[in-house]
């Protein structure tokens, strides 16, 4: 019997006009994409709301000096993301890979998908956990279900066993293919904005604890399909 994810919430619970911002002017400035996404990745919750703006500030100066963007475009990236992190709490970070890898859609399989956030994944009729999906792609023969963390390296830190709360969660995700056997496979999937380096870590991590069936989503995948639909 085939998994579904279902019971989601709409894609416009998780958008603002900050984050609905920041994804045109990655559109409009794609040359700029990975060094913005560093910024989002490294961003640190805990700094003070003056920290928060001088690591936005020096940010964009390197963008700037790369030549990436022109002054007017650096200007306005400045403003965006002064808006989008200094005047907002974490769970913004969140939101953006969220609607970053919905509007995306599936890695693993090609062709039409229905899109579900924030979703349960069901066997049948019965419910087989109250852990939540953050971006569920169904296609004729796959189901891509995607955990989201902004930072990958920082989240899934030790201990990772099945019996650790951080564990557990990854546990399930790694199961989902055995437990779900039928007519879709089911691709579990953990995405970040991390670079490639602690992409791999990541994947290495989650080799030494077991969960061999997930699929690590990092910054230069999230790229490569973000210029694919950009064509």
């Amino acid at each position: 019997m085939s998994c579904s994810c279902r019971k989601g919430k709409k894609l416009s619970s998780l958008e603002s006009r900050e984050i609905e911002l920041l994804l045109k002017f990655l559109k409009e400035n794609p040359e700029a994409f990975r060094l913005i996404l560093e910024v989002v990745n490294s961003f640190r919750p805990t700094d003070s709301e003056r920290v928060k703006a001088e690591r936005v500030f020096l940010a964009v100066k390197d963008i700037l000096e790369l030549g990436l963007l022109s002054y007017s475009k650096a200007g306005k990236l400045l403003h965006i993301l002064n808006e989008f992190f200094v005047k907002r709490s974490d769970k913004q970070r969140g939101n953006f890979l969220e609607i970053l890898i919905s509007k995306l859609g599936p890695f693993t399989f090609k062709g039409k998908y229905r899109r579900v956030n924030q979703c349960k994944v069901f066997k049948g009729n019965k419910k087989l956990s109250d852990k939540e999906i953050d971006v569920s792609f169904s296609g004729k023969g796959t189901l891509e279900l995607h955990e989201c963390k902004a930072n990958m390296v920082r989240q899934w830190r030790d201990p990772l066993t099945k019996k650790s709360k951080k564990g557990k969660k990854l546990h399930f995700l790694n199961s989902l293919p055995k437990e779900c056997r039928g007519e879709k496979e089911v691709i579990p999937c953990c995405s970040g904005l991390d670079g490639q380096i602690g992409t791999e870590y990541i994947r290495l991590v989650f080799k030494f604890y077991g969960y061999k069936n997930i699929v690590v989503v990092g910054r230069e995948e999230i790229f490569k399909k973000f210029l694919e639909r950009l064509r």
